[in-house]
């Protein structure tokens, strides 16, 4: 194409054929994956953190958000997401005993990035016992609308893509 991906794209073999630099440009492309779906889930969680004290601070009366606050809901979202890429790997599939160890690992470093991360920095400090508890409700259930969206939702839907995808190479090979 006009853009030059079909050079990074492709398979091994196909790319060795051409003669092109294939391990730079295999690990170049796979770190560049990684990192934007690593910065997807940052800013999602972002997103989340930045909206939850936005809340809370509102019906505590404050009309702001401190900017240095909102650099720390930044870099702990970077690092829990990150943290969460080791964990719940986006190009591997878990199953079983794995899948519920991987998921409590990554229930524990979510609580205690945001939670922990909330306590520690002064995020939502003021806040009555009540809201705490509500706050922490709304965690979780934003954390397992998250686990469900990529163990189960996003992982179907790739699951079936490959499923037409190799019945469609079947039918190429049978044809050519």
């Amino acid at each position: 194409n006009s853009w030059g991906c079909d050079r990074v794209t492709g398979d091994k073999k196909s790319r060795k054929k051409r003669g092109e630099g294939m391990m730079f440009q295999d690990e170049f492309v796979r770190f560049y994956g990684w990192g934007i779906i690593v910065k997807y889930h940052m800013a999602l969680y972002t997103v989340g953190l930045v909206s939850a004290a936005g809340a809370v601070r509102w019906l505590m009366g404050h009309r702001e958000l401190p900017i240095p606050m909102l650099v720390e809901m930044l870099l702990v979202s970077a690092a829990v997401a990150a943290l969460e890429s080791w964990i719940l790997p986006f190009d591997r599939e878990w199953e079983g005993g794995t899948l519920l160890w991987r998921t409590v690992l990554w229930t524990l470093v979510c609580n205690l990035g945001f939670a922990g991360g909330g306590a520690l920095l002064g995020w939502f400090s003021g806040m009555p016992l009540w809201g705490s508890v509500l706050l922490i409700l709304f965690l979780e259930l934003c954390l397992a609308a998250v686990w469900f969206a990529d163990c189960v939702a996003l992982r179907r839907e790739s699951r079936k893509l490959n499923r037409g995808l190799r019945k469609f190479q079947q039918g190429d090979r049978q044809t050519g």
